[in-house]
């Protein structure tokens, strides 16, 4: 399937999900008498989504006035939505979309592929990332280092210290 990046358009598994199913209500359209491309993917997504869906028909030079190029750029785009992988993050915090922006910019500067990402929420992680992709299990996150410190200085302070006696220090 050639290049085409749907990241300005969504970059989670729900944001995908969801700007699949509103595609679908377009493409239900598309044949119905009066159908105006813009006007039904404004209703859909609203102004800046529509413009960026208009931008894509232009840069992979679909036809806007011809209905069956529109419904064929949609079933692309719907199978494309379908055959992207799923990475799972747990981060610690709500990302931004301008967050999940640079998170799917990474991905497509670094691997040459767009991933949607799949966001978990747990603040017990302190900071960073784990991330789950292809059965493995990456763990980014600060809570192993934080427990390790906290676990020694703990156990640093339990312990009892080797004192030098004044006896000691004498010889």
């Amino acid at each position: 399937m050639e290049v085409i990046d749907l990241s300005d358009l969504f970059n989670t598994r729900s944001q995908a999900e969801d700007f699949s199913a509103r595609l679908e209500l377009v493409a239900k359209e598309i044949f119905e008498t009066g159908f105006n491309p813009e006007k039904a993917l404004l209703s859909q997504f609203g102004i800046t989504k529509k413009e960026t869906f208009m931008n894509l028909l232009r840069n992979n030079n679909v036809n806007a006035e011809s209905r069956l190029a529109i419904k064929e750029f949609i079933d692309k785009i719907q199978a494309k939505i379908a055959s992207l992988p799923v990475m799972s993050m747990v981060l610690a915090f709500e990302p931004t979309d301008e967050t999940l922006q640079a998170f799917s910019r990474w991905f497509i500067l670094n691997t040459k592929k767009q991933v949607l990402f799949d966001i978990k929420i747990d603040k017990t992680i302190i900071g960073g990332a784990a991330i789950l992709s292809n059965g493995k299990y990456l763990d980014y996150s600060i809570k192993p280092t934080f427990e390790k410190v906290m676990t020694n200085t703990l156990l640093g302070h339990r312990t009892p210290r080797k004192v030098n006696s004044v006896s000691n220090l004498a010889k």
